[in-house]
């Protein structure tokens, strides 16, 4: 049996990766209980933000929060050609805040966008048909 698991690993190789569980942190404490979150759910929460510009999500990383420094947000984009990079930067960034704020009634987060590249494929336009 585990010689036919092993076998299966070989056969598949690295196609499935294993990645590690997020970390965790403290939310809120109240005298009922503790209130944790895990960074995972700050990354899905995040790349799940839709903005008019914005092609798509490559890379979200969240550091956590502790005594010193707030929650940190590291997101890398690929924005649409045509769109001024910089405002696109801050409408991410007010979306994600509004998100978090109430969602999960996070107050501060820093959220560091970096663009990683600019899509420059337009959508094909419909060709006519000449009868």
């Amino acid at each position: 049996m585990l010689n036919k698991i092993k076998s299966l690993k070989n056969f598949f190789g690295n196609t499935f990766k294993v990645t590690r569980s997020g970390e965790e942190f403290l939310l809120r404490e109240t005298d009922y209980g503790t209130v944790h979150v895990e960074t995972d759910i700050i990354r899905r929460i995040v790349e799940r933000v839709k903005i008019e510009g914005l092609h798509e999500i490559q890379s979200v990383s969240v550091e956590v929060p502790n005594e010193h420094a707030p929650l940190k947000i590291n997101v890398e984009v690929v924005i649409v050609q045509n769109y001024p990079a910089p405002l696109l930067g801050a409408m991410l960034r007010y979306t994600v805040n509004q998100t978090l704020r109430e969602l999960l009634e996070i107050q501060d987060a820093i959220i560091e966008v970096r663009i990683a590249q600019i899509n420059q494929n337009l959508p094909e336009k419909k060709k006519r048909r000449v009868r």
